[in-house]
């Protein structure tokens, strides 16, 4: 018998309600990405069931991180189109 595992995915949606571009960090990678104001973009969590935890967002000032489970990634969406990492502040 084989075992199959599937991902567990949560998305969020966020809108940038800002004048200004506002800095998305995932970590613990501190890969790092823009929403433009206005735009709205969604935060795409995976994981393995196994490491299936909390899915932390952290206000931090001028940027959010995202944090997800131990064993996840997460994603950024907009417009259906995964964004681009940018270059570190």
């Amino acid at each position: 018998m084989k075992l199959v595992l599937m991902h567990l995915t949560q998305t969020i949606s966020y809108r940038n309600r800002t004048d200004s571009p506002i800095r998305i960090v995932v970590e613990p990678w501190a890969h790092q990405y823009l929403i433009d104001p206005s735009t709205e973009a969604e935060f795409r969590f995976f994981g393995e069931p196994a490491f299936a935890g909390r899915n932390e967002i952290e206000e931090a000032g001028t940027h959010l991180c995202l944090w997800p489970p131990d064993g996840g990634f997460v994603r950024l969406f907009v417009d259906g189109r995964e964004l681009k990492q940018v270059g570190q502040e």
